[in-house]
This record gives C-alpha cells, sequence and structure tokens, in this order.
C-alpha cells in the first residue's frame, strides 16, 4: 500500500509541470498492462511483446502518446474526458464549455435542442483569452430565436485553458420585468396626460414630445437605452401643473408677474413628486420636470442653471417641449407657424436652447414633421 502511495506521489511530481494529453486513470492502466505485459512475456519468451509493453508503460509514466498527438486523438479522447468530468453530460440544464478564442467546442443535449449559440462570438473579441487567464466569471442575458431568455454565466478555467459556460432559463422573470416595465410605462405617460389636460391640452401633446426627445437623444449620440428612457420619462415633464390653480393655469390672457412666479413652480412640484423613486423611469422623470425650463444662457428657472451643467435630459425636452407648444393652440394663444418657429429657434440658439440641439433639430426636421403630423391635434 505505502509503495502505491509513493509510485502515485512521484508521478503526480513527475507530471506536473510536463505536457500530458491523457488522463490519470489511463496513465495508471497503461503502466499495470504494460507491468503484466512485461511479466508474461518474460515468462513466455515474447520478445516483440517485450518491447511494446515497455513502450505502453513508459507512456503511461510521463502520461503523453506521440501517437495521440500524431493522428489528433487525444482531442477525442482527452477533451471528451474532460467535458464529462466538467461539464455533466446529461445535466438537465444547458451547459458548454468554449476554448480561449470563443468558440464553443462542447454541448450537451439540453444545450443543442435549447440555445441557437452560433453566434455567441459576438460578445467576445480577445476578451475570452482574459477570462480564462483571470478565471473570471461573466454574465450574458442571451435571448434565442424561438423567444427564450436564458442567463449564460461563463467561467474562465486557467487549469484546462478553457471557459465552462452553465446557462439557465430566466424566460419567466424578463417577462415578469417587462411586465412591471409596461405597467410603470403606462403610469408614466397616464400621469402625463393628465397634467397636460389640467392645462386643456391634448394627450397628443405628450405623444409628440416624447418622440421628438427621442430623435433628439440619439442624434445627440445617447444609447438607444438612454433614448428610450427619456422618451417614456419626458411626458411627465409638465406633472407639477396638477398642483396648479385652474384659475392661472387656464387663463386666457397673459399672466401677471406674480402669476408666473405661481406658475414657475410646477418645475420644482413636478420634481418633488418624482425624487424619491429608485425607478429609473421615475428617477429620469424627476429630471426632467426640474430642469426643463432652464435656459442656456442660465436666464431660465427654477435654478438658472446656464449650460452644459443643464442635465442633457431636460436641454433635450426644452427644445421639444417650446417646438410643440409653438405650434399648438392653447388658451393663451394661437398656434405659430413654421416660418415663426424657424425664426425663434435661430434666434435662440445659444441662449435658449443648446446650440448643438438647435442644429439637430434643422439638420432632421424631416423626422419631426412626420410625428407633427401623424399625432395632429384633432
Amino acid at each position: 500500500m505505502q509503495l502505491l502511495t509513493t509510485l502515485k506521489n512521484s508521478l503526480k511530481a513527475y507530471n506536473s509541470n510536463r505536457i500530458c494529453n491523457m488522463s490519470t486513470t489511463e496513465s495508471y492502466l497503461r503502466i499495470l498492462v504494460g507491468v503484466v505485459l512485461f511479466i508474461l512475456s518474460l515468462i513466455n519468451n515474447w520478445n516483440g511483446i517485450l518491447i511494446f509493453s515497455v513502450i505502453f508503460a513508459y507512456t503511461g509514466v510521463i502520461r503523453y502518446c506521440t501517437f495521440y498527438r500524431v493522428f489528433n486523438l487525444n482531442k477525442k479522447i482527452v477533451l471528451e474526458s474532460l467535458y464529462l468530468k466538467y461539464l455533466p453530460k446529461y445535466n438537465p440544464n444547458p451547459i458548454l464549455m468554449l476554448d480561449k478564442i470563443g468558440n464553443i467546442v462542447f454541448r450537451n443535449n439540453p444545450a443543442k435542442k435549447e440555445l441557437g449559440l452560433d453566434d455567441l462570438l459576438k460578445f467576445f473579441k480577445d476578451e475570452p483569452i482574459t477570462i480564462i487567464k483571470e478565471n473570471k466569471s461573466v454574465d450574458i442575458k442571451y435571448k434565442t430565436e424561438t423567444g427564450k431568455y436564458f442567463l449564460i454565466n461563463l467561467q474562465g478555467v486557467s487549469k484546462i485553458n478553457y471557459i465552462l459556460a452553465y446557462a439557465t432559463d430566466i424566460t419567466e422573470v424578463v417577462k415578469a420585468e417587462e411586465e412591471i416595465i409596461n405597467t410603470q410605462k403606462d403610469i408614466v405617460y397616464t400621469m402625463g396626460a393628465i397634467g397636460e389636460t389640467r392645462s386643456n391640452e391634448t394627450g397628443n401633446h405628450v405623444k409628440r414630445v416624447a418622440l421628438y426627445s427621442e430623435i433628439l437623444a440619439l442624434k445627440y449620440g445617447l444609447s438607444k437605452e438612454e433614448a428610450e428612457l427619456l422618451k417614456l420619462a419626458s411626458p411627465m415633464h409638465d406633472i407639477g401643473k396638477v398642483g396648479i390653480k385652474d384659475e392661472i393655469l387656464n387663463k386666457p390672457g397673459k399672466l401677471t408677474p406674480k402669476e408666473f412666479s405661481i406658475m414657475k413652480t410646477h418645475s420644482k412640484l413636478g420634481f418633488n413628486m418624482l425624487k424619491n423613486s429608485d425607478k429609473k423611469i421615475l428617477k429620469t422623470a424627476a429630471i426632467v420636470a426640474y430642469e426643463h425650463h432652464e435656459k442656456w444662457d442660465g436666464t431660465g428657472y427654477p435654478r438658472k442653471l446656464k449650460g452644459k451643467d443643464i442635465h442633457i435630459y431636460g436641454r433635450i425636452t426644452a427644445v421639444a417641449d417650446v417646438f410643440d407648444a409653438l405650434g399648438s393652440k392653447r388658451v393663451y394663444k394661437d398656434a405659430w407657424s413654421l416660418d415663426e418657429i424657424f425664426k425663434l429657434f435661430k434666434e435662440q440658439r445659444g441662449k435658449h436652447f443648446d446650440p448643438l440641439l438647435v442644429d439637430i433639430f434643422f439638420e432632421n426636421f424631416d423626422e419631426f414633421d412626420e410625428i407633427r403630423k401623424k399625432y395632429i391635434d384633432k
């Protein structure tokens, strides 16, 4: 027993820094078979078997078979052994293995059936090498062609120079999240429409402002996610108007200085209504409500912010809101013509509005005009 333990430790130490292409189990089997054949060949004078037994035992000791190398059988035999060791073939969840450049080299049956992962490589560039080298763990949310969602955990294993990937079906979780987000969208839009209704404006105003804001955000260079977020939040820009008295809000004539001071409080009122939420949409809406009346030159309200001190969400919504408000009939004014609106925007470039956003507005006016005509007030 002590002899076997000593032999095992010696082989382990010998092979620790060597290149091997066979498993430990096969190594011991080769040594055992080699010794048995060696003894039999000596007893029966089998010279040919004697040479073979020595070679067979020797390859077991060094755990390297040139025959495997020449015919590339080690990939088929040794790696399959690794796959089965690290990635159970019959696990009910999708399981994969990837090499150092991101190619999928093993999939169990659930992975083959559930995942269409031929485009998984799009998630990688030089990253697989880093994941393996640093033994990093990375999570990817992946949507299949059938509409299912999986969370794929990629775990780098430097010991074997591969990435192990375990996929978990999160379809129900994603659908639940989407339902919550859609509910938030409905609430935000409804609240925005309520704010506009209080001032005798149509729901189409908030819809147009939302779509104008999305265009400006994308053209300005914000991500699709941010542009979508702003589109969802911008209908709440005037939610603070619910706190303004009807006689001021719907006054047909010009407001007195005192009345205008009260009207201006709607920005702060809207911000206070929304500021404590931890939801992205409502947090964005709080910014929009607070800052969409600030002006580029610092003469706006409520805080007289200037230039880029005004959040980009506020600057964008200011352009979208003013354009739509000027072109719409209100209790205190008639709708302006496009020529009149264009003249004001040119005059207020760098004064009321971010100059870059004004340039974007004019360069892409066809898109704005298409929305204006599609959602015209009835």
